[in-house]
């Protein structure tokens, strides 16, 4: 579930919104990408901070694309990864799961985080698999 305030903003800054049906093509689409998991802002009001930040660090780092995933979305692909805190911010290089940065930090902590995770090695990275044929089962 999402909060007027996140959906304001999200709006305000076109980012996609990602579900089963676009999630990888999305991912695949863009060399350096953030997705967005804000769960229920109503339980982790940490939500609507991050969704301030997003469109902040979004022009920070140029050649980072950023959507947000769709709450019918979030639960099943948030089991792929290795974060359980909500909100989440989760990165990828060419399709790869990098790691994620879940709550909300000083814009010190991003601007040394980010950069660490975009340039992982590539051993590190966690492929993202079909999410198409993952979502039938």
């Amino acid at each position: 579930m999402s909060s007027p305030l996140i959906e304001r903003m999200l709006q305000k800054h076109n980012l996609t919104s990602v579900h089963a049906d676009n999630c990888e093509s999305f991912l695949q689409a863009h060399g350096k990408a953030v997705l967005f998991f804000a769960e229920d802002p109503a339980r982790y009001p940490e939500s609507n901070d991050v969704a301030m930040v997003l469109p902040e660090l979004l022009k920070h780092f140029s050649g980072l694309s950023g959507a947000i995933v769709d709450s019918s979305f979030e639960h099943q692909l948030q089991g792929y990864f290795d974060f359980t805190r909500w909100p989440a911010l989760a990165f990828f290089v060419s399709g790869e799961y990098r790691g994620a940065i879940t709550g909300i930090h000083n814009w010190e902590d991003y601007l040394r985080e980010i950069p660490a995770l975009l340039q992982a090695r590539d051993h590190n990275a966690i492929p993202v698999i079909n999410l198409q044929e993952s979502s039938s089962d």
